[in-house]
């Protein structure tokens, strides 16, 4: 039953954050501490790794990535690019979307195991999104 709770909790902070970075047209600095009050409101712990693959990891407060295994969750930008034959005059908009990593774990108290799953998903495409400041 546990289990069934830990991954229903990670669904739905999953799809909570990416309606938030949907909401805000991309990801920076106010769409992270919406997603930082967000996951402390809800009492979201559960911590994981970030792989190169997987994009920045983002710790619970305060800005900075995490590194190690202490990572909330992971934000990728994918940005998409349009093949076009006139390079100097795009016609297309600016366009990316966000792949998002969460974790849940499964803690088995008698034989004192911890094991930890990632749970991923992705933001619509977004239109001239707004990026972090660097």
């Amino acid at each position: 039953m546990s289990v069934s709770i830990n991954v229903n909790k990670a669904y739905k902070v999953r799809n909570e954050i990416i309606t938030i970075i949907q909401k805000n047209n991309g990801f920076n600095e106010e769409t992270l501490t919406q997603i930082q009050e967000y996951m402390t409101e809800v009492g979201y712990r559960s911590k994981g790794t970030c792989d190169a693959d997987d994009g920045v990891g983002y710790k619970a407060s305060g800005y900075g990535n995490a590194t190690g295994n202490n990572a909330l969750m992971c934000v990728k930008q994918v940005a998409i690019e349009y093949e076009t034959s006139n390079k100097t005059k795009p016609q297309f908009p600016t366009a990316a979307y966000y792949q998002i990593k969460v974790f849940f774990s499964l803690d088995i108290p008698i034989i004192n195991n911890v094991f930890r799953f990632a749970l991923t998903g992705s933001t619509r495409k977004l239109f001239y999104p707004v990026t972090m400041v660097q």
